[in-house]
């Protein structure tokens, strides 16, 4: 069943109260700066989370047992993140510093839900390629399952510009789907409570056609780019709508740097079947060549007939991005 996002929820996200930042203790100041900037507009809660991997063993009962990390192990990890704490702490910011055990794809979405966690931000400092199929991806596990938005910061992100806001330009891409009006909900409020210039992409990926037939494909999709707007929308700071042709990741990043934005919105549901043995989404190139953070938003999960459907060529599922 589909979950429909509540105005509440909406606003929740876009002035969270309380932000989980994870992180491996090994990123660069760049990754805190950005986090630090997205907590003080709000004075939202850091809960500060590093994850210890845990390990098991097998008992003479061919039963496995879990294996804790040692215990100097945990408090050099705890006296890092007492550090990095003081850091939010100097800027005003309530930071919780908390040690975790175990897989970060099981541990973070329970203290999303126990702690009521807004928004999560994150480092993308996984593998591509043959490396992210064998191992994973954490961030792809969390964009997948998590209710709330992933803030990734990639590797790629350039330091923090001085500006009043964290976000002062935001571009959301969308392949306008059946969820599109929500993620615009959510890119609108967020932009509203930043004072940001929000721009809404939609990416026509037309090969031979001729300027006739371009020329009606960008003026139908800016129609739909303006039906996804709330009402509220326009009669306050309106949107800019573009339309751009091409490769959708090429044409995003190439957007998002020409326009010098802040943050760039994505949406998508769970990542199919299909989706996840033909190669690298758009999500994902977006999240490693990116120079800003990429904000995340699940949509919904297509279910097991919609996977079958795909796979079959019975009906041609949207492309998501």
């Amino acid at each position: 069943m589909r979950r429909v996002m509540t105005q509440s929820e909406m606003i929740r996200w876009s002035n969270p109260e309380t932000i989980l930042v994870a992180t491996n203790l090994l990123e660069e100041d760049t990754f805190m700066n950005h986090a630090i900037d997205q907590a003080r507009p709000g004075r939202a809660r850091v809960l500060l989370v590093h994850l210890i991997p845990g390990s098991t063993s097998m008992t003479e009962t061919n039963c496995e047992i879990p294996v804790l990390p040692p215990s100097s192990v945990i408090r050099s990890a705890k006296a890092r993140l007492d550090d990095i704490a003081r850091d939010f702490m100097r800027e005003g910011i309530e930071c919780d510093p908390i040690v975790l055990t175990g897989l970060a794809e099981e541990e973070i979405p329970r203290l999303v839900n126990s702690r009521s966690v807004d928004r999560v931000i994150i480092a993308d400092r996984n593998a591509s390629g043959v490396a992210r199929l064998i191992a994973g991806s954490v961030v792809d596990e969390l964009i997948a399952t998590l209710e709330v938005p992933v803030c990734v910061i990639g590797r790629q992100v350039i330091p923090k510009r001085a500006c009043g806001t964290p976000f002062e330009r935001i571009l959301m891409a969308t392949s306008i789907h059946r969820e599109s009006s929500l993620l615009a909900n959510f890119a609108n409020t967020l932009a509203e409570f930043n004072h940001s210039h929000l721009t809404l992409l939609h990416v026509l990926e037309n090969a031979d056609t001729s300027s006739r037939e371009s020329k009606l494909a960008r003026d139908t999709a800016r129609e739909m780019l303006y039906a996804l707007l709330p009402d509220e929308a326009m009669r306050r700071r309106q949107p800019f709508l573009l339309i751009s042709e091409g490769d959708p990741a090429t044409a995003i990043l190439n957007e998002a740097r020409s326009m010098s934005v802040d943050l760039v919105i994505l949406g998508s549901p769970r990542p199919s079947m299909v989706s996840q043995l033909t190669g690298p989404s758009v999500a994902h190139r977006v999240i490693a060549e990116s120079h800003c953070p990429v904000m995340h938003l699940r949509l919904h999960s297509p279910n097991a007939n919609e996977q079958i459907l795909e796979l079959t060529g019975a009906e041609t599922m949207p492309a998501y991005y």
